[in-house]
């Protein structure tokens, strides 16, 4: 009798504990693949203008996920990849679904004629770059 209490209550606890690691590995595996995956955020560049008489950059971002991209930075590299300056973004959002939006900012360093390498980053961990001209 002894022995069956034993065996019953040994079966118990082995169900207990296994349901138990069981729902806290797929919690764990699904934060991990959220994490992983993100929220599928992205961003598209359609156009960038560059006037350097006026140090002003307009850059027209799109957003074509779910996802409202907020933070927004541009970065301006040079055909050297050499950082010329950087600003942030005005507005510094778009929202999800959001077509097409011009973005403006003041930005120093800017030269007529140049070729530069425009990045814009936001958050969810997304970039965007695209090239162009200064006049």
């Amino acid at each position: 009798m002894l022995l069956l209490m034993m065996t019953v209550s040994s079966a118990a606890a082995a169900y207990y504990w296994m349901t138990t690691i069981q729902s806290d590995l797929q919690n764990k595996v699904a934060q991990n693949i959220q994490s992983t995956v993100g929220s599928s955020a992205a961003l598209k560049i359609d156009a960038v203008e560059c006037n350097s008489s006026s140090n002003t950059i307009e850059v027209h971002l799109r957003n074509p996920s779910d996802t409202q991209v907020t933070d927004l930075m541009i970065y301006v590299f040079d055909t050297n990849g050499v950082l010329v300056t950087a600003g942030l973004l005005d507005p510094s959002s778009i929202n999800a679904k959001e077509t097409s939006i011009a973005q403006n900012t003041t930005l120093s360093g800017l030269e007529a004629n140049a070729d530069y390498t425009v990045k814009v980053a936001g958050s969810p961990n997304v970039e965007a770059t695209a090239t162009t001209s200064c006049e």
